[in-house]
């Protein structure tokens, strides 16, 4: 008997823990195993007829509402071609409502809900077998013309049961995040949230965690992302796996860890202990989702809002860790305008993401049983997106897809930080939300969202929003826009839609200057030693009449000067060279 276990994942750098544990859970000699991961992009045809090669007698497919769409689509159509192939599906996405799936999808054999590991297994041996599997718990099946939904298959309470889903060849994980877990379950009990519908955490043992990501380390796994709903749930245990990574890693930076962390929870010693890891290695996700109280009450989600800023203001300040912040939007009680509260809230925080994500009522969460309570409308297939309630309107919405759009565009993509700050200060008085929502509406009426951006067109538009806003700021915001330019630019040239003043001077100074070994000693040893040319590869000086460092504008030009690394596009470095501080002549 051949088993084929896949699923088509959001994108290629993604990889699917599900399948992992699956097939090392299922692994025996008496089927063939085999594993094939797609993507959500690939052509539904092309998946079909690689299925059909292999010609699986079980077809298992995982599914979640990024994909589930397309599996029925696919489930469908194989039928057709393979009636004798039992099609199973699992995952989140049909663990709720399995008979109501089966009832409109005749191509589905079976459904599998809630954890898979031990369900599947006891399935397969049935079928290998030939015995009756219409009883086994987690099962919903048919029989002759009958669905059957049976009882939920009991918890895996010892998670060492489970095998670990990572050994051997890595190979297929070239270029790939892989995903891992050290618990299951969550603490809270958020009601847009699947994991409310189970209650506790469930952990993996220390020793067992310790193994895999050491394989992990060894291996050259260039990204980990940790599942864990809240990964310092307990603080000892967490600070516990960030030192043994740590000491794994000795010193090196070939691998990023990427934790969804409860800001609040962190204690004031294991806020010491994060201020000494170095840079580059562990990435926090903290889901605020909203800072209206009584949003947060009508969810179930209980936060310590004041603990939290003062811990992620503190983490923030020790400049080594990279932050994410999640916001929800569509919430109860949440309208348009207290949402931007909630924005503003979390852009004062300055992560270095703001991810503006859209309430999903999946099945079988509480928020989908109390729809009606606050009106919800929302997508009738997956992902179920809301489209409106009771506090805003599918236009109010529909911004702020054009604001999230604005969101990763610049502030995400880090394009225009000092430029960003000085509108937002100057302005718009500290209001980022309606320095977006103004600029939203610029790009909806000027069709821009309509059309592809080239890096420069990012930075023209923004000039020509404030120019037409508030023109008396228009020559401060160029200066600042080209130092955001050359900060995320490697090109030796800014766009002519900002004014450059004296280049060929500028030009002059900066062979002066690198030609000057006092200065090369003082400023740049990295280069001392090498020629003039092939210092000019990695420098680029332009005059600002504004101090970048200081957001003072000012009546003569400032050599500042940005130095790139052979294969960076972002400048490493950059030397603001104030005339009335330092001995090079001003520029009137």
């Amino acid at each position: 008997m051949k088993v084929l276990l896949t699923t088509l994942n959001a994108r290629y750098t993604h990889s699917s823990l599900a399948l992992a544990y699956l097939r090392e859970s299922c692994k025996d000699e008496k089927w063939t195993l085999e594993c094939r991961e797609f993507t959500i992009n690939d052509r539904l045809g092309s998946v079909m007829a690689e299925i059909y090669r292999i010609h699986p007698a079980v077809l298992c497919l995982s599914c979640y509402i990024w994909n589930i769409r397309l599996i029925l689509e696919l489930c469908c159509d194989y039928k057709q071609m393979d009636p004798e192939c039992k099609i199973i599906l699992g995952g989140p996405e049909v663990s709720y409502d399995s008979e109501q799936i089966m009832s409109t999808n005749i191509a589905i054999d079976i459904i599998i809900s809630g954890e898979g590991e031990q369900t599947l297994r006891a399935l397969l041996e049935h079928l290998s077998s030939g015995s009756d599997y219409t009883k086994l718990q987690g099962v919903t099946c048919r029989c002759h013309d009958t669905i059957i939904r049976n009882e939920p298959a009991v918890l895996i309470n010892d998670l060492s049961m489970i095998p670990s889903p990572y050994h051997g060849d890595m190979s297929h994980y070239d270029h790939k995040m892989v995903y891992y877990e050290t618990s299951r379950g969550c603490p809270f009990n958020c009601s847009y949230c699947l994991s409310s519908t189970l209650r506790g955490v469930r952990y993996l043992p220390m020793e067992r965690v310790k193994k895999d990501l050491r394989f992990l380390i060894q291996n050259g796994i260039k990204k980990i992302k940790f599942v864990d709903r809240t990964f310092n749930s307990n603080e000892k245990r967490s600070i516990e796996l960030m030192k043994f990574i740590l000491e794994e890693m000795g010193g090196k930076r070939s691998t990023s860890f990427h934790f969804e962390v409860c800001a609040e929870l962190f204690s004031d010693e294991g806020l010491i202990f994060l201020k000494d890891i170095p840079a580059g290695i562990f990435d926090f996700e903290i889901g605020v989702q909203s800072t209206c109280q009584k949003s947060l009450q009508a969810v179930n989600r209980i936060t310590d809002w004041d603990r939290l800023v003062n811990n992620t203001k503190k983490i923030q300040s020790y400049h080594n860790i990279h932050l994410h912040i999640d916001l929800i939007a569509g919430l109860p009680y949440e309208d348009y305008r207290r949402f931007g509260q909630s924005f503003n809230d979390v852009y004062r925080l300055k992560p270095d993401v703001i991810q503006l994500g859209f309430l999903k009522l999946l099945k079988g969460s509480q928020i989908h049983i109390q729809r009606d309570k606050y009106a919800y409308r929302f997508q009738t297939l997956a992902p179920y997106e809301v489209l409106a309630n009771s506090y805003m309107t599918y236009l109010d919405l529909l911004k702020l897809h054009d604001i999230e759009d604005l969101v990763e565009k610049y502030y995400n993509a880090g394009l225009v930080r000092y430029t960003m700050e000085y509108i937002v200060n100057m302005i718009y008085e500290g209001d980022a939300f309606a320095l977006l929502d103004e600029y939203a509406s610029f790009w909806r009426i000027n069709g821009l969202y309509d059309q592809p951006h080239r890096r420069d067109t990012l930075y023209i538009s923004l000039s020509q929003f404030v120019k037409k806003i508030c023109g008396k700021y228009f020559n401060a915001v160029s200066e600042l826009l080209k130092y955001d330019y050359l900060l995320n630019n490697r090109v030796y040239q800014v766009p002519e839609q900002l004014q450059r003043h004296k280049t060929s001077e500028a030009q002059n100074l900066l062979n002066s200057l690198l030609s000057d070994d006092g200065f090369l000693k003082k400023y740049v040893p990295e280069m001392r030693g090498k020629s003039l040319r092939e210092m000019r590869k990695y420098a680029y000086l332009v005059y600002l009449r504004i101090n970048p460092l200081e957001y003072q504008e000012t009546d003569h030009l400032i050599p500042v000067i940005f130095l790139y690394n052979q294969n960076e596009n972002k400048s490493y470095r950059n030397i603001v060279l104030d005339s009335y501080n330092d001995d090079y002549p001003a520029v009137p």
